[in-house]
């Protein structure tokens, strides 16, 4: 089958980390009601900071509720739905999901790989645009538009940017790529911000991109952020 074959299976990443029900429930359900059913989600829990503790030497780390809840809540996804993987990192690497995702292509071999935030969800044809755009235009990466919510819930700008990818216009949970650019520019770093363009910028500009010129992303716009609104 050619690396673009019409049987491919994309890979979600979605790292999470002390995010609350809501968060992981709505990104969760996204995923569920996605029109392209061919995917695997590997969630990924970055290990607990806040409840690392010495107990007698018996153990290095010991979760908090939070990460209890987490864990709960997906280990009954995934005995729901075999498309979807739970793993807990043993250790804190903060960084904002760079060590959960690289754990995730680390130990998978898809060729597609997209991502989701746990803090964003998708439209139902996030997934099918992106791999129908990626496919169709033989690129090595894809990424599509984003609709922007406040801490209201309230809608306050959408972005389309149908141009070569560039800083505070491109969001990680936007992208689809192929594994040949991890392959070649290598995975995901740790840097104190936008880690997303640190990634997308070892790419550009020789990377062959395309774009769905659609919005299927939506987005929390956390205070401070530095995405652009239009």
């Amino acid at each position: 089958m050619s690396r673009h074959g019409c049987l491919d299976k994309v890979l979600i990443c979605l790292p999470t980390y002390h995010s609350s029900p809501e968060w992981l429930e709505r990104c969760t359900e996204s995923l569920l009601k996605q029109t392209f059913k061919n995917f695997d989600c590997y969630v990924v829990k970055d290990g607990c900071s806040e409840a690392c503790t010495f107990s007698n030497f018996e153990r290095t780390c010991l979760e908090c509720d939070n990460c209890k809840y987490t864990q709960k809540y997906f280990e009954d996804i995934c005995s729901k739905d075999e498309r979807f993987k739970f793993f807990t990192l043993p250790v804190n690497h903060s960084g904002a999901g760079w060590a959960p995702r690289n754990f995730a292509i680390m130990n998978t071999k898809h060729d597609l790989i997209a991502y989701l935030d746990d803090d964003n969800w998708y439209e139902p044809d996030h997934i099918e645009s992106l791999y129908r755009t990626i496919t169709d235009t033989k690129s090595d990466m894809c990424y599509t538009g984003t609709r922007l919510y406040d801490n209201n819930k309230k809608v306050v700008g959408e972005r389309i940017h149908n141009d070569i990818p560039k800083a505070g216009y491109i969001d990680t949970s936007e992208i689809m790529h192929t594994r040949y650019l991890i392959e070649k520019h290598g995975g995901w770093r740790y840097v104190k911000k936008c880690n997303d363009w640190d990634i997308v910028s070892r790419w550009v500009p020789d990377v062959k991109w395309s774009h769905t010129n659609k919005v299927t992303l939506n987005f929390f716009l956390r205070d401070g952020c530095g995405i652009h609104r239009k």
